[in-house]
């Protein structure tokens, strides 16, 4: 059975954009069975967020900030962490067996006509984002997402500012972080079959062995 993690992206977000600065650094891998081979993600804070994530934990009756962001996940399928210098604070948290979206209306791994498609949009605002309206321009300016995806095969369409074959990075700031849908379209191995290169070089091995046993003979 595949696991299941949630990954609180955009409560996160929010939460921590009305206290202050944070930088949010993703990293995916597509699977050719639209499932995902890896996921983590590493939240970059100040300690005086980190207290309000904490505090936010327990008015919803969790006993810990690590427990609420795990809630949904099961035993053993991630590895959770808290990394202090100073008064920053990383928490992160990595899958550790293959996943599946838990939100697909808003993060969407899908096969369509031959192609895989990746789809992001758990950090969108549902209002419209102005620096000097909704947000104060300081805050926007010191949010940051950096989004690195790998794709099963060559990407052919996507807004990602960095693109290099089959994989794709973002690099986000300020009201960007929640107005970019993460999208990206890659071609799809023909081959592609986990463990399909070691199923191929057992068949060569095989048919090499019978042509030799015949030759013998």
């Amino acid at each position: 059975m595949r696991a299941k993690i949630s990954i609180l992206c955009l409560l996160i977000v929010f939460l921590v954009l009305s206290c202050g600065c944070f930088t949010l650094e993703v990293h995916t891998k597509v699977n050719p069975d639209a499932t995902l081979s890896s996921y983590s993600y590493d939240l970059t804070t100040s300690q005086f967020v980190y207290n309000a994530l904490k505090e936010s934990a327990k008015e919803q009756g969790y006993s810990s900030l690590r427990e609420s962001m795990t809630s949904n996940a099961e035993p053993g399928t991630y590895k959770y962490d808290e990394i202090w210098d100073g008064d920053t604070v990383t928490i992160s948290i990595a899958s550790t067996q293959p996943l599946q979206s838990t939100d697909p209306e808003k993060w969407q791994i899908k096969k369509e006509s031959g192609y895989m498609i990746y789809d992001d949009k758990r950090l969108l605002s549902d209002e419209t984002i102005e620096d000097s309206n909704e947000f104060n321009e300081a805050m926007l300016s010191s949010a940051g997402v950096h989004y690195y995806l790998e794709m099963p095969g060559k990407i052919i369409d996507t807004n990602a500012n960095v693109v290099d074959g089959n994989k794709a990075e973002w690099h986000l700031t300020g009201s960007e972080v929640f107005t970019t849908e993460i999208y990206a379209k890659s071609e799809v191995p023909v081959f592609a079959l986990p463990g399909f290169g070691a199923l191929i070089a057992l068949i060569g091995l095989s048919c090499a062995t019978l042509l030799l046993i015949r030759k013998r003979v």
